[in-house]
């Protein structure tokens, strides 16, 4: 009996959840291909669709910029045990002229709750989407068809790895700087700063307006110009490593204070190693 109860909840559970995808999606169609180069043809789709106790009406809109074309089909569908969608095209409700619809396809379709994107692929394998949510609603009788630029700059967050816009901002809000720190004389990047560093380029790439502020520190030993010049080749190293790894220079600053601003003593060895570090921030 509490298996039966434990199982009602799971299911009622995961379809409140479901329930709050209702809205309009946009994103990216990639079409695997059946010649035998294997590649993968990308197109623009958005999705509409309204949840009601675990039942999907919607309609889906297909647009491929290369063919200047659309087509609109209804949707209907489920929210499945494992809180899954399962969405089935049906009636061709609308098109552009000479449009040349594909044939209809089954979804099985996921929320990526860290990322923020819905997750679709078709039945038959041959057909993804990752979309995210839009601020409008699906127009059937508009000729527009998305620009290229729009297709090749989502492709590119894609591929850099940035959450949907709707999440963005929560992880800018939620995201902590950390300095890092060097040995003693040196300016090399440690490796275990990488994957933070990592975190950082994508929080800047998520948003168009951020730049980055790389400033460098010594401890007290040796000559202030001693100092300001290992500063500044420690804030450089930051913008090789960034600049590397895929980040623009116009998106980073640096700056260098030597031994001007230390965070602690600099008579310990303690101290002295929290004060041999590169703070960053947001401008």
């Amino acid at each position: 009996m509490k298996v039966i109860v434990f199982l009602c909840f799971f299911c009622c559970f995961g379809i409140l959840r479901a329930q709050k995808l209702s809205g309009t999606w946009q994103g990216l169609s990639s079409i695997q291909q059946t010649n035998a180069s294997n590649t993968t043809s990308g197109s623009w789709i958005y999705l509409e669709m309204t949840i009601v106790k675990g039942l999907i009406d919607g309609k889906i809109r297909h647009e491929d910029y290369s063919l200047r074309q659309y087509y609109i089909y209804d949707i209907i569908g489920k929210v499945l045990p494992n809180g899954h969608l399962e969405l089935s095209e049906t009636n061709l409700s609308a098109k552009s002229k000479n449009a040349v619809s594909f044939q209809k396809q089954q979804f099985d379709v996921e929320f990526d709750e860290k990322k923020g994107y819905l997750l679709g692929k078709s039945k038959d394998g041959k057909s993804l989407f990752t979309l995210y949510r839009a601020a409008f609603n699906i127009q059937e009788n508009t000729p527009a068809i998305l620009t290229e630029n729009q297709l090749i700059k989502f492709q590119q967050e894609l591929k850099d790895g940035l959450s949907s816009p709707e999440k963005r901002l929560e992880e800018l809000k939620a995201f902590k700087f950390d300095p890092i720190y060097f040995d003693y004389g040196k300016d090399s990047l440690k490796k275990q700063y990488e994957p933070y560093l990592i975190e950082m380029i994508r929080m800047v790439k998520s948003h168009s307006d951020l730049r980055i502020l790389i400033t460098g520190h010594t401890d007290s030993d040796g000559s202030d110009a001693y100092n300001i010049d290992l500063s500044k080749r420690r804030a450089a190293a930051l913008l090789r490593f960034f600049e590397a790894n895929g980040l623009p220079k116009s998106r980073v600053e640096i700056d260098f204070k030597g031994e001007k601003e230390p965070v602690d003593r600099n008579d310990t060895p303690e101290g002295k190693q929290k004060n041999r570090r590169v703070d960053f921030r947001f401008i």
